[in-house]
């Protein structure tokens, strides 16, 4: 059985992939991973931004759009220049606690709405879920 254990309770991970519909492909897409549409809150804090230091230690909430098992494709009303080093909580509904992640922005750009579309390259950490976070992108 592929499953999560979490405050001493396992959760089957088969059971957790529903909220993840598996994005369509475009035929120029050179991404390594699978995206699957997930429309889960989220929220992002600035750790490291040398283009604007003032940005530090802000937290924004947005809204994803789209995941992979080694990004995060999401809105938030802060625009966050390339390179900037954030940590994410992200809440999958289907799921207990939240994912705690950390990353660096590998592109930012507006929205026709206004706010900021930002991709953010997960990276390894210790106190992070990015494990849990891998096997439920499987």
């Amino acid at each position: 059985m592929n499953a999560l254990v979490h405050g001493g309770n396992v959760f089957s991970l088969d059971a957790l992939r529903p909220v993840l519909e598996r994005r369509s492909r475009r035929t120029d897409d050179r991404r390594r991973e699978a995206r699957y549409i997930c429309r889960e809150r989220l929220f992002v804090q600035v750790v490291l931004c040398a283009e604007h230091p003032e940005l530090v230690g802000r937290t924004e909430a947005g809204s994803v759009v789209d995941v992979s098992a080694s990004g995060i494709h999401f809105h938030c009303a802060l625009p966050l220049p390339v390179g900037t080093l954030v940590d994410i909580w992200v809440d999958i509904s289907s799921r207990p606690g939240k994912f705690f992640l950390s990353g660096k922005v590998r592109w930012s750009e507006s929205s026709a709405t206004g706010s900021q579309g930002i991709g953010v390259e997960l990276e390894e950490g210790p106190a992070t879920d990015i494990n849990a976070w891998r096997a439920l992108m499987r």
